[in-house]
């Protein structure tokens, strides 16, 4: 009767542990979608603090800068906090274009591979148009 009971015992914890793993599988990448999402928003976040100091800069200095480190950012070319996007600037007499560019594991994030900002505030991403809506 006990190797019955422990058969069972057995079979029970088989079945929970193989509805935990399908549990897992339909979690696990709705999570890390969400976390490349979340990515998303530090990078545009960037952009407009970029795009303030840009403005700043030319009410001080009559032109545009593509000289991000003139914006008190920390080089010409850098990436974020996180490290998953690399932020750069063009400027012209018209103007200035930042771009936030995903690089390594956001890369992933297929849907948003680049975020742009320019001196109107015209906001764009690529592939999908609707990136700067969270």
């Amino acid at each position: 009767m006990k190797t019955a009971a422990r058969a069972f015992v057995l079979v029970e914890m088989m079945v929970v542990v193989a509805l935990f793993g399908i549990l897992l599988a339909m979690i696990v990448p709705g999570y890390q979608q969400q976390v490349l999402n979340s990515y998303r928003f530090e990078a545009t976040q960037e952009l407009l603090r970029l795009a303030v100091l840009q403005q700043q800069f030319y009410l001080e200095q009559q032109h545009y800068t593509a000289a991000l480190s003139s914006l008190a950012a920390p080089d010409d070319s850098y990436l974020t906090a996180s490290g998953r996007y690399k932020i750069s600037a063009v400027a012209s007499a018209q103007g200035f274009l930042l771009q936030a560019e995903a690089v390594g594991p956001q890369r992933k994030d297929s849907a948003c591979q680049w975020f742009r900002l320019d001196q109107t505030g015209q906001k764009f991403s690529s592939p999908t148009a609707d990136c700067w809506h969270f």
